[in-house]
């Protein structure tokens, strides 16, 4: 198997993936990513990292310190999912990503000294991306856990700092159905003798202090500073960049930086976090995955400038459904539609549970943003959340 798009579907569909079957990709235990990084010389034992976890904010957190660090001159690697559109967006080194030639050779290499071990998809990702952050020769690694923290395959790793960025329910089903489990579950990347800092504003502060206590783990805490009045990015990007910030001041002995312009816009390249895709009528795109994402989103609307709201929704079947549904803003339409990913639940029983006259059904998304920036007049906007799936699908398609 020679071809890079053959590779990566084999590895999504002979082996265990979140992003393909939820739950049931799931394996908590460490054994297996010891248990492969051994075999290719335990790279991640070479390296330096920051460790991030967190309900919410994780992924922006990271996009912040790896452009932060970037535009400083250092190498900088970075390990973050899901994708939105290809694999190699996981794993990226400088500006580029992941060469489609390092991961085929890594996948042939390593096919048959993996077997025995059956990895998942994201074992076998994780240990791809320390390996070439070895070879790249990068001086620091910014590195996003896949779910939870104790037992994700990113735990693995012994970090220069760890931060936990928002405690919200979401996959309860895997890390506990309460706030506080879930709450332990993220302390789990939490390290002896190694700092750890909290978003502003985190829940369950008290579970963290007593972690870090037992551990001798030095706690800092994110300022709640939204005073940024040039920027563009909406306030829960602001309470990601302050976490991002105040990581590089306590690293300052370790990774020195010049003077960071508080313009946070500058530093942030995520997608499919409240952006911008089109004007007349505005179209903006957000993954909104879960309820804490949802309230957010509503803040946020409430200081944009626009007459209706055309809203396309579409979520994963792991997902509390109802109260998702409950929380979702009002709009002018609804779009109930579903991606191309199998975890999706489909659009006829979010129309049957949200029960509203003004939502429609749409089996293909395509159809459904088709449908509603044809609706829509130019003063108006047009929201696509509820997924990453859905948002990669939006992308993939139309831009």
């Amino acid at each position: 198997m020679n071809n890079y798009k053959e590779v990566v579907e084999f590895l999504f569909e002979q082996y265990p993936s979140y992003q393909k079957k939820g739950v049931n990709a799931y394996k908590p235990d460490l054994s297996n990513i010891h248990g492969i990084c051994k075999i290719i010389g335990n790279p991640q034992n070479k390296l330096k990292f920051i460790h991030v976890a967190g309900t919410n904010g994780k992924g922006s957190v990271c996009n912040f310190l790896y452009n932060i660090y970037q535009k400083a001159g250092y190498k900088v690697g970075l390990f973050t999912s899901p994708h939105l559109i290809d694999f190699r967006e996981r794993i990226v080194v400088g500006e580029k990503e992941i060469s489609k030639e390092y991961v085929v050779d890594f996948y042939k290499q390593n096919l048959e000294r993996f077997k025995e071990i059956s990895p998942s998809f994201f074992e076998w990702s994780t240990a791809l991306a320390f390996s070439y952050f070895e070879d790249s020769k990068t001086e620091i690694n910014i590195i996003e856990t896949g779910l939870g923290g104790r037992l994700d395959s990113t735990n693995i790793i012994m970090p220069e700092l760890s931060i936990i960025t928002s405690i919200g329910m979401d996959h309860a089903s895997i890390l506990g159905n309460t706030i506080e489990k879930i709450a332990k579950e993220k302390a789990g990347i939490i390290k002896d003798n190694t700092p750890t800092l909290l978003g502003s504003s985190i829940e369950q502060e008290s579970v963290f202090k007593k972690i870090c206590k037992s551990k001798n783990s030095k706690l800092y805490i994110a300022e709640s500073n939204n005073k940024y009045p040039e920027s563009s990015l909406p306030n829960y990007q602001i309470k990601n960049w302050n976490t991002a910030k105040k990581a590089t001041e306590i690293l300052q002995n370790k990774f020195k930086l010049g003077e960071i312009k508080n313009e946070p816009h500058k530093y942030l390249t995520i997608k499919g976090r409240w952006q911008i895709v089109g004007q007349n009528p505005l179209t903006i795109l957000d993954i909104g995955h879960n309820e804490q994402c949802i309230v957010e989103l509503k803040k946020q609307l409430k200081k944009e400038n626009f007459n209706k709201l055309f809203l396309i929704v579409g979520f994963s079947k792991d997902k509390d459904i109802s109260t998702l549904l409950n929380s979702l803003p009002k709009a002018e339409t609804y779009y109930f539609t579903k991606s191309s990913n199998d975890r999706s639940i489909g659009p006829k029983i979010l129309k049957t549970k949200f029960n509203k006259e003004n939502s429609r059904v749409y089996g293909n998304y395509k159809e459904a943003f088709e449908e509603a920036k044809k609706q829509a007049k130019k003063e108006d906007m047009v929201l696509i959340t509820g997924s990453a799936f859905l948002i990669g699908d939006i992308l993939n398609e139309f831009y």
